[in-house]
């Protein structure tokens, strides 16, 4: 709904107009690729020359829609944020000066990703270049990345620099992998992202990075790092394989209906005579989130029958998830997990 009011002069001088709206859960796609619904107070004032658009909203759902490269966005930070190419020096002359506050509990939803949060941010700049500055706390949260589920610990984003899209991100994510908790921390500004992470119990930087990238650490992250020929090898073949991933992932998961489809790289071994092998081979996942609080996940070895994974996930609350698993040995197993925050 929307309902306007105001006046417009013409005659010898050019077209001059003020115009005021309110707003009620109205829809704005901008810039390309975000979606926002949003309740508010505008004004429009200005002349057929150039306008300023001004006022206050309260959004209350924000989407990126899912060929969005977010990561890119964050990694490209150092430029100017830009709106969609216009060729009208209306437009261009157009001016922002928006204040827009999170209702509590706000949602962000991006692909597999869904948060909620609060906080206020004001929009200011052109319709090619706007500027925005302001803050955003992530309240909760989860993301679904690379096989794992990832829980938001805590989450701020300050968005600081009137002359760039470049915020300062203080995150943290949390996911398990069996019989690990892994954190991640995502700290500093977008162009600069500090990434550390630590697990618990304890393990090396290696054999985390090992566990997120392949769901086992020990002897696996030994043998990758056994000779540089290898890992060099294994690294190509990751690479390799997300390219085959993002190019064919989200035609299969849209034509199934599942939630997350990719293929990975599995570092294989054999004993013979000379010793220890390794072997890169393809591994498909599957994945479907059935329901907000219920996942299916189903891992196999591409070039065989063996190595097959099930995992379900049933969150029965946020703090409690039952976990049902049979891993890539066919060894069937019921875990419960509960986690607790500190603040």
């Amino acid at each position: 709904t929307l309902k306007m009011s105001g006046s417009v002069g013409y005659g010898e001088k050019p077209l001059a107009y003020e115009l005021s709206a309110t707003a009620s859960r109205v829809r704005v796609r901008y810039p390309e690729g975000m979606s926002w619904l949003l309740d508010g107070n505008v004004r429009f004032s200005g002349t057929s020359q150039g306008a300023v658009l001004s006022g206050d909203a309260t959004v209350q759902r924000v989407v990126f829609a899912p060929n969005v490269d977010f990561s890119s966005m964050l990694v490209s930070s150092n430029s100017t944020l830009t709106g969609p190419a216009i060729s009208s020096a209306y437009l261009r002359n157009l001016q922002f000066d928006i204040a827009a506050t999170a209702v509590p509990g706000m949602s962000i939803e991006w692909g597999t990703a869904h948060f909620t949060a609060d906080g206020s941010v004001r929009v200011r700049g052109t319709w090619e270049h706007p500027i925005v500055l302001g803050n955003v706390h992530l309240l909760s949260g989860d993301m679904a990345f690379h096989g794992n589920t990832y829980n938001l610990n805590r989450g701020d984003i300050n968005f600081s620099s009137p002359f760039r899209f470049d915020p300062v991100l203080n995150i943290e994510i949390a996911t398990t992998i069996n019989p690990y908790e892994v954190t991640l921390d995502f700290t500093g500004p977008a162009s600069r992202l500090q990434l550390s992470y630590r697990s618990d119990p304890p393990l090396l930087s290696t054999d985390i990075v090992s566990l997120l990238a392949l769901g086992s650490q020990g002897e696996q992250s030994a043998l990758m790092t056994s000779s540089s020929s290898q890992a060099q090898n294994f690294e190509a073949t990751s690479l390799l394989s997300e390219a085959i991933t993002s190019q064919i992932g989200a035609p299969i998961e849209k034509l199934f209906g599942v939630t997350n489809f990719r293929i990975d790289p599995f570092l294989a071994s054999s004993l013979a005579t000379t010793g220890v092998t390794q072997t890169t081979e393809a591994r498909v996942t599957i994945q479907k989130q059935v329901t907000r609080d219920l996942s299916v996940t189903y891992s196999t070895n591409a070039a065989s029958n063996q190595q097959q994974v099930i995992e379900v996930d049933y969150a029965i609350r946020r703090q409690i998830t039952i976990v049902a698993l049979r891993d890539i040995n066919g060894i069937y197993g019921i875990s419960v997990k509960f986690t607790s925050h500190f603040h």
